[in-house]
């Protein structure tokens, strides 16, 4: 195991699996269908400043057990049989309590017989001890990889944790539900370190997807390293998730390139898929809370579960009128995802 925030050479972990095809995913197809889905914010926090991003100066709440535990009463008023809980942030593996609050969840499904699954989306910064406490409580672990900002810490310190952790995934065979690659504006001086890493990574077979991702990024002012990951990506994107809206197939990158206008059209989101965060208070899906902590528009939760005493009621009202979204783009939250063949 490599214990040290050393470089890493990562070409010795084999040959990039060809591109595959892309298929709807099914119920009936074997695959893993929960009765909900929550995706649980645990923070508002982040130790980096994506320059895309705004979830890094915010809260880490405090109340995180007690919501578990009055979600897992909705589920049990709604009989469900199966959850899957999407862990988001911010930063959720810099959460002081994170190891306490996957030990509830397995606790609850222990109690509650409700069968749960875990995903767990993190950036990879942190040391390789929390980083392998959380694989080992988690079903599905996904990991993005922010080079430029990575970069940005003290002796670059962040950038030697990812890699000396995911050196430590690929030796010792962790799967990968996804590795989301953003295709940063990197200074040309470091381009071809940083295809390097990423055609490492690549080459790890325990990675279900991957996809790199450019639709957030900026470069307006370097043309030349805007050419070179648009060149990178048409040859080496090999995997991707995408989304099913309106009948339409969008990747990532599509889906915010072509700001796909979802107001007026009905969604999942509140049916059977929600945004909990770790205060109590639930949205529709991840646009709907994305405005509510932006003040820019008037959102109001659909409920808090640790102060409403009719929060179960209100949720289960909700999973029965549906929602018409009304919002001016659609983050691909709740749309179905595809599985490769």
């Amino acid at each position: 195991m490599t214990s040290e925030a050393t470089p890493h050479d990562f070409r010795q972990f084999g040959e990039i699996r060809p591109k595959k095809e892309y298929r709807i995913l099914q119920e009936d197809d074997g695959s893993f269908v929960p009765d909900y889905h929550v995706t649980y914010r645990l923070s508002d926090k982040c130790n980096m400043s994506c320059e895309y991003c705004r979830w890094y100066d915010g809260d880490n709440y405090d109340f995180a057990l007690e919501t578990i535990e009055k979600l897992y009463e909705f589920f049990r008023h709604e009989k469900f049989k199966s959850v899957l809980f999407y862990f988001h942030g911010g930063e959720p593996g810099i959460h002081p309590h994170v190891i306490p609050v996957l030990e509830k969840l397995k606790e609850q499904e222990k109690t509650t017989g409700i069968k749960t699954v875990i995903e767990f989306q993190t950036n990879l910064s942190y040391t390789w001890r929390r980083v392998e406490q959380i694989i080992k409580l988690v079903d599905k672990f996904s990991v993005s990889y922010h080079f430029i900002d990575l970069c940005k810490s003290k002796d670059e310190v962040l950038l030697k944790n990812f890699h000396t952790n995911m050196a430590n995934i690929m030796e010792q065979d962790y799967p990968l539900e996804r590795l989301d690659v953003m295709l940063e504006n990197v200074p040309e001086d470091r381009l071809q370190e940083f295809y390097s890493n990423v055609l490492g990574f690549l080459k790890y077979d325990k990675i279900k997807y991957s996809e790199m991702i450019h639709s957030f990024c900026h470069y307006e002012n370097n043309p030349t390293t805007k050419k070179q990951h648009l060149e990178f990506y048409e040859k080496y994107n090999k995997t991707e998730q995408g989304y099913m809206i309106d009948g339409e197939y969008y990747n990532t990158n599509q889906l915010f390139e072509k700001g796909v206008d979802s107001r007026g059209s009905k969604c999942e989101a509140g049916i059977n898929n929600i945004v909990v965060n770790a205060d109590g208070n639930v949205f529709h899906c991840g646009v709907e809370f994305t405005y509510y902590r932006l003040k820019t528009e008037p959102v109001d939760p659909i409920t808090n579960v640790l102060t409403d005493p009719q929060y179960r009621q209100k949720l289960s009202i909700k999973r029965k009128i549906g929602t018409i979204c009304k919002w001016d783009y659609c983050g691909g939250d709740f749309y179905i995802p595809r599985e490769p063949q």
